[in-house]
């Protein structure tokens, strides 16, 4: 039986120790999520982290010095795919840790000029009641596209909770039953993922209210490229497992799996950027740390950060063979054109959304759900603005109230309110200083017309854009998804061919994180995954010693091997008439 559940003091180490059995560099939720794993099953952890405090795009920190008594979520703020996985239970985060989350439902609103709105619920039955109002039509494609992309979660998602080079048997069952269900839908499915974004969603539907929320909060590849419709599968997720919040902020998540790796015996420092990944005899050995501090990983080094990061800038260069290294320089970051941005606007008093409140009756405070209010026109402009280089006229993203959800996160009656865009210039043409004013600018006077007194009642503003989201979050590029997150660079490509499968060609290095398999945002998976394979990979060393480790690198070498044979020696192939 579980013990009850305990509050969690937050602490970090004050001195590095000298060595442990694994380093794991960079404390965003993937990187504890791996260590909490890897130090339940008996191993020496200890996480390096180069910010002053832990949790990367998770952390929730005081808004300060600007606005004393409010506390913002530096980066993220909804759960969606964490609530597919087993990490909860597994590290029993909420039982002893005290980690609590509720689902909101609904999870967003798409919010019209004229005060009416539409909901998107968890069941897809009562969106497609409330957008009835609106098209009829919609509503029927709405509940024959949740068909589909329900089909693609339980086909899609267990392959996701594995690694995707060596996956686990139970997980290639799970998603062949998956098919065998859902084979009546394969054709509608096969089209639907090789159809761009724009075009899976004007196929299905001819109103603004539902056709403006597909684009604004799924901004992954540009809206007009082939193969960019599978954005679409966030609608199954939200369905079938709910988009939840963290109570006390997203930090929360990385604050119970600190306590998880100190009562397992691991440990945490910050303020401690690496700077360089120690290479003995072709094996990573440990990291150094500014300063020149060398912490010595006995069974190996784990990097959480952007895998472009740790093959390009920590790891010295003529480690990797000439080919793999031009392939990792080339892992993309900063090439779809667009970019993301946030802004965290403390407040002297409470927003008022009473007019569209008003249009619903139903007494749901609008201010919880992270919602959208710019059109569908506007959406695809604002792409199409951002490849030119130029701030958009208009900058669609997703708007919430943070402390409507937990009071705790402000000061009674005054409200914190967060945006996040993935649809901002990824090279403006005039600079980041004149685009940073411009796009706050922008988002804030947009934004007062459905949250008012967002503008009138500012008491700090604080934007992230792409810059600051590199020297914030040690994030290369300003990247938040660390790879871009194109169709090409999933599965056995993600980040690049080569260093798929969270191992390196480099013995004794890893890589977790947002640039892994499978996605990013908060789920923990590529962290879960990761400490899976290296749990199985120390298990062969153990058994077999070094020995045991190279046979079974040569056995997967060979495996890829077979899968390229020359194809030019192939078939008979006699000699010439007279000389045989």
């Amino acid at each position: 039986m579980s013990s009850p559940s305990k509050e969690v003091v937050l602490s970090t180490a004050t001195q590095a120790p000298r060595e442990a059995d694994v380093v794991v560099v960079g404390s965003g939720h993937n990187g504890l999520v791996a260590a909490a794993y890897l130090a339940k099953a008996g191993l020496d952890v200890l996480v390096v982290e180069a910010a002053p405090t832990p949790g990367g795009m998770t952390s929730t920190n005081p808004f300060e010095p600007e606005a004393p008594g409010f506390t913002l979520n530096e980066a993220s703020i909804q759960a969606s795919l964490f609530r597919t996985t087993t990490i909860n239970d597994d590290l029993e985060l909420s039982t002893r840790y005290g980690l609590r989350q509720t689902v909101i439902d609904p999870a967003h609103f798409q919010l019209a000029a004229d005060g009416s709105s539409l909901g998107l619920w968890r069941d897809p039955r009562k969106t497609a009641a409330e957008l009835e109002y609106f098209s009829k039509k919609d509503a029927r494609a709405l509940l024959e596209l949740y068909e589909v992309i329900d089909a693609a979660v339980a086909m899609g998602l267990p392959m996701m909770q594995t690694n995707v080079m060596q996956p686990d048997i139970k997980a290639i069952l799970t998603a062949a039953k998956g098919v065998v269900k859902n084979r009546r839908h394969l054709i509608a499915l096969g089209r639907w993922m090789s159809s761009s974004q724009v075009e899976a969603v004007e196929e299905s539907f001819e109103h603004d209210m539902i056709r403006a929320p597909l684009l604004t909060s799924l901004p992954f590849m540009p809206f007009d490229a082939d193969l960019s419709g599978w954005s679409l599968i966030y609608l199954g997720v939200l369905s079938k497992y709910g988009v939840a919040m963290f109570h006390g902020g997203t930090g929360s998540l990385p604050k119970a799996l600190i306590a998880v790796l100190k009562d397992n015996g691991g440990d945490i420092i910050t303020s401690s950027p690496v700077e360089q990944l120690l290479i003995e005899n072709a094996r990573c050995t440990g990291v150094r740390v500014r300063g020149g501090e060398e912490i010595r990983a006995r069974r190996g080094v784990l990097t959480a950060c952007s895998p472009r990061t740790t093959l390009t800038r920590l790891l010295p260069r003529g480690v990797l063979e000439h080919k793999k290294q031009v392939a990792a320089d080339h892992i993309p970051t900063r090439k779809r054109g667009i970019a993301d941005a946030k802004i965290n606007v403390a407040l002297s008093g409470r927003i008022d959304m009473s007019k569209h409140e008003k249009w619903r009756g139903d007494g749901i405070d609008l201010r919880i759900a992270c919602n959208c209010y710019h059109t569908y026109e506007q959406a695809k402009a604002a792409a199409r603005a951002c490849v030119r280089g130029k701030v958009p006229d208009a900058i669609p993203g997703l708007a919430q109230v943070t402390n409507a959800f937990d009071p705790s996160m402000s000061p009674q009656g005054k409200d914190l309110w967060w945006f996040w865009t993935g649809l901002t210039p990824s090279f403006p043409e005039d600079g980041w200083d004149v685009a940073r004013k411009q796009i706050t600018d922008s988002i804030i006077k947009d934004a007062d017309e459905y949250y008012k007194g967002v503008e009138d009642l500012q008491v700090a503003v604080r934007p992230l854009v792409l810059p600051d989201i590199e020297e914030r979050f040690w994030a290369i590029d300003g990247s938040v998804y660390h790879v871009d997150p194109t169709i090409s660079r999933f599965g056995p490509n993600k980040p690049v061919a080569g260093f798929a499968g969270y191992r390196t060609p480099v013995e004794g290095l890893f890589l977790t994180g947002s640039g892994t398999h499978p996605v990013a945002g908060i789920s923990g998976m590529p962290g879960q995954n990761a400490a899976r394979t290296m749990l199985k990979q120390f298990r062969l060393e153990d058994k077999g010693g070094r020995l045991g480790a190279l046979k079974d690198r040569l056995r997967r070498e060979r495996r890829r091997a077979a899968l390229v044979d020359d194809p030019y020696s192939s078939g008979p192939n006699d000699p010439f008439p007279g000389q045989e």
